[in-house]
């Protein structure tokens, strides 16, 4: 009688089992698996399975295993969220590591917009960074770059208008996200006043709005305000004037600061704009100036 057959663990067992066992893998080697419901042989009989090639997969399937794709073109993505997958993804699931390239498999945004941006901006994707949330557009070197290619208005303003504003790139303002508007005071101390006109200038204002009232960002030094600025606002800065006016007693103390320097900053109307004439030639041929007689504006002498 023949002995069980040993194996690397130490138990046994029938040799008749082992050779089973060996021939079974031989056979699979050499014909392979048994062909199951519908599919072909390897000599070709029975029905194939495979010949009709699929189409492409749809949005939904494509959305099952790309939900963070997704989910940025339903929260943020523009005029992208209307354009279905395969109208830009001509090619999908090619890529292989080493052997074909990314550049050459992702979709060219030239084949939709060619180049919006004239040819100085050609490299989309170094501004537009995700396509699925195209205006999304963080700030860096390559936005700087080429801000004035879009704003040459602005671009013009702050060369031309010289402050300490120009030397910075663009980003140190608006830094983290393309159309971001930064609070002045994150670099400068508002103006403020001392009693009884203290706080922030026009406490009235949004806050972004207290400083960008008189100072445009890109030309800062030029200053402007509107017809409706308050005296305490100019008084912040022009006390003594603000103080005489207001002690004065005459019709000048009930104007408003601008009727007299109207739009840009140190602009000063000459009296006969609203006065006229008053006195005749003879009596004012000694004196070049109405101030000769009567003193300052903001504290006229009768």
């Amino acid at each position: 009688m023949r002995r069980p057959a040993s194996t690397a663990t130490g138990r046994r067992y029938p040799a008749s089992l082992i050779a089973g066992l060996v021939g079974l893998a031989t056979w699979l080697t050499l014909y392979g698996c048994a062909p199951g419901p519908g599919e072909t042989t390897r000599d070709g009989t029975g029905p194939a399975i495979y010949t009709r090639v699929p189409p492409p997969p749809s949005r939904e399937q494509c959305m099952r295993c790309h939900p963070t794709i997704a989910h940025l073109l339903r929260t943020n993505g523009g005029r992208h969220a209307r354009v279905d997958c395969r109208q830009c993804h001509l090619q999908f699931h090619t890529f292989e590591p080493g052997r074909t390239r990314r550049e050459d498999i992702l979709p060219r945004c030239t084949r939709c917009h060619d180049h919006p941006h004239g040819p100085v901006l050609t490299r989309c994707t170094s501004c537009h960074q995700e396509a699925h949330t195209p205006l999304d557009i963080p700030a860096g070197r390559a936005l700087a770059n080429g801000c004035y290619v879009c704003h040459p208005k602005i671009d013009k303003e702050i060369k031309t208008f010289t402050t300490q504003h120009t030397r910075l790139y663009c980003t140190a303002c608006h830094h983290t996200r393309h159309g971001y508007k930064p609070r002045c005071t994150q670099c400068h101390q508002p103006h403020r006043g001392t009693p009884p006109m203290a706080g922030p200038i026009r406490s009235d204002r949004a806050a972004l709005d207290q400083c960008t009232n008189c100072h445009n960002p890109h030309k800062a030094l030029k200053v402007r305000f509107p017809a409706d600025t308050a005296n305490t606002t100019c008084g912040l800065c022009h006390r003594n004037a603000y103080t005489q006016l207001r002690a004065s007693g005459t019709k000048h103390a009930a104007f408003r600061c601008v009727k007299c320097h109207p739009g840009q900053h140190k602009t000063i109307r000459r009296c006969t704009q609203c006065h006229g004439e008053p006195h005749p030639p003879r009596l004012t041929e000694n004196y070049r100036t109405c101030g000769k007689c009567h003193g300052v504006a903001h504290s006229i002498v009768r």
